[in-house]
């Protein structure tokens, strides 16, 4: 085996190994596209059946206590056929409307 053939042969196995690096990149992205899509699609179809479903809506509530500072509670409600279903961040969580 004459230098030049080895060097051709080195040169086409670098070749080779970039040509399986772009593609595994590809896949990858082609992969990573297709979960979110995926997890988006699970998301929307689990929101789509959930009985009796009809809205959800968003509130914020701030107070101002005797110290002056100000804090802020998040409180989201779900309605549905059976009555209101409400949830608050803080310190407790309140439950009403269930049947």
């Amino acid at each position: 085996m004459t230098r030049m053939n080895h060097l051709e042969e080195v040169q086409s196995m670098i070749s080779a190994r970039g040509r399986a690096q772009r593609l595994l990149n590809t896949l990858t992205a082609g992969v990573a596209v297709a979960a979110v899509a995926g997890v988006g699609a699970f998301g929307y179809l689990s929101a789509a059946t959930l009985p009796g479903a009809t809205s959800l809506s968003t509130s914020t509530i701030s107070t101002t206590s005797s110290s002056g500072t100000t804090s802020s509670s998040s409180s989201f409600g779900l309605s549905s056929s059976s009555g209101t279903v409400r949830s608050s961040s803080g310190s407790g969580v309140a439950v009403s409307g269930g049947s």
